[in-house]
């Protein structure tokens, strides 16, 4: 029950940190809306073309062709400067985050005593100044955004779909839900192997300090080979646990192009099926393959979503057990 009540208090906290950015972080949201707007206006723009230019005269085709070239052209220009705005402008908020929690903790290590770091290794306080803090601000920039457009993109894919031919939108549905599964089921294995990655790479870090800051006592007793000896064991262990991790990242990425394949083909062999009997027109067969890249993208990005939210607010966790140390003085 303990758990219940603190962890809204601290995803609160958490978001708390957009305060002094949040005309950014409302920008980045709002251009990450006007981008995946844009994918799904121009498969339909491309329908339109098929459907109307071949029943008008050539003049009037060409007029016809002309003006959607030039919407297009504009459209490409907006999903440009989108792209451009979230990428620039919302790496530099989670930068500004970054700057102000590396100042926060860096000041409370500043007011603790010396009986703490008499009980802490260097390696693993330096990781929470460096790598959880990436982790927590790659979480407040990408996280938002890439809810928004994955939101966007599956829910407004499908309602088109649906409008084009219910039948094939359920057949492409259903594949993306077992992709789902999968990525969610595949996921959970590399966040615990990624999650040994990190502590191996923390006890590297503490051991590197350990050894170099004790040198002068390691040459003096002439003990090179067994401080080598005792970081190869750790550097092994450290590629053990990455061995790991890459044998299910290499199955997860392997499992998701098949599935992106499979949908595509399970839509066009349906789609033929449907335009044998002449349920489905092949404008709308092209436009329904244009819009399954809308269906695959998303899936992976909320599923990296999930990663990066445990990533970022294990880190955060860890960044709060820091700051709840009161200093003795």
């Amino acid at each position: 029950m303990k758990q219940e009540k603190k962890q809204p208090g601290k995803l609160k906290m958490l978001a708390g940190y957009y305060k002094p950015y949040r005309g950014l972080f409302f920008a980045d949201l709002f251009f990450a809306f006007l981008g995946a707007a844009v994918t799904l206006v121009i498969p339909l723009m491309v329908r339109y073309i098929m459907n109307s230019v071949s029943e008008l005269s050539a003049v009037e085709a060409k007029t016809i062709i002309l003006k959607i070239g030039v919407g297009m052209l504009l459209l490409i220009l907006v999903q440009l400067g989108s792209r451009y705005f979230i990428t620039y402008y919302g790496h530099m908020m989670g930068a500004y985050i970054e700057h102000d929690m590396r100042n926060e903790i860096f000041g409370h290590y500043q007011k603790l005593s010396f009986a703490f770091f008499d009980n802490q290794k260097v390696g693993h306080l330096l990781s929470r100044i460096t790598s959880d803090l990436f982790d927590i601000t790659e979480l407040l920039h990408h996280g938002p955004e890439d809810v928004v457009i994955s939101a966007i993109k599956l829910l407004g894919a499908f309602i088109i779909l649906l409008m084009i031919n219910a039948k094939l939108a359920f057949v492409a549905i259903g594949f993306v839900v077992i992709m789902l599964l999968y990525a969610v089921a595949m996921n959970g294995r590399m966040r615990g192997a990624f999650r040994e990655n990190r502590a191996r790479i923390a006890d590297i870090n503490s051991q590197i300090e350990d050894s170099l800051s004790g040198i002068r006592v390691v040459k003096s007793f002439s003990n090179e080979e067994t401080e080598m000896d005792k970081f190869e064991e750790g550097n092994s262990r450290f590629v053990d646990s990455k061995k790991k991790s890459y044998r299910y990242m290499g199955t997860y990425n392997s499992g998701m192009g098949v599935f992106s394949t499979l949908i595509t083909v399970g839509s066009l062999l349906m789609g033929a099926w449907l335009m044998m009997k002449g349920e489905l027109s092949t404008a709308d067969l092209v436009t329904f393959l244009l819009y399954i890249n809308n269906f695959t993208e998303p899936v992976k990005k909320l599923v990296n979503f999930t990663e990066q939210f445990q990533n970022g607010y294990s880190g955060y966790e860890r960044f709060l057990e820091i700051m709840s140390i009161a200093p003795d003085i």
